[in-house]
């Protein structure tokens, strides 16, 4: 399963302070981003294809929060 997620103010600046914009990393932080993968310490999301990794939070506030109705299986479905 993926997961459309959007940045909260405090993910856009962590992400914006740890992968700067330039010739590699390309990004919108107000657009949705994929997340992928979800651990303690880590999470893992995709924009246009290109891993980021920040943490699920930062100083106890949130890095993200999903969006209403996004979540989407991708795969076979057993009835």
């Amino acid at each position: 399963m993926t997961m459309d997620v959007c940045l909260t103010d405090v993910g856009k600046a962590w992400l914006q302070d740890h992968y700067p914009q330039g010739i590699v990393w390309e990004y919108d932080v107000d657009k949705p981003f994929r997340l992928h993968a979800w651990a303690v310490d880590l999470i893992e999301l995709t924009y246009l294809g290109i891993p980021y990794r920040i943490p699920p939070d930062v100083d106890g506030k949130p890095t993200i929060h999903a969006l209403k109705n996004s979540l989407t299986y991708k795969g076979d479905i057993d009835n």
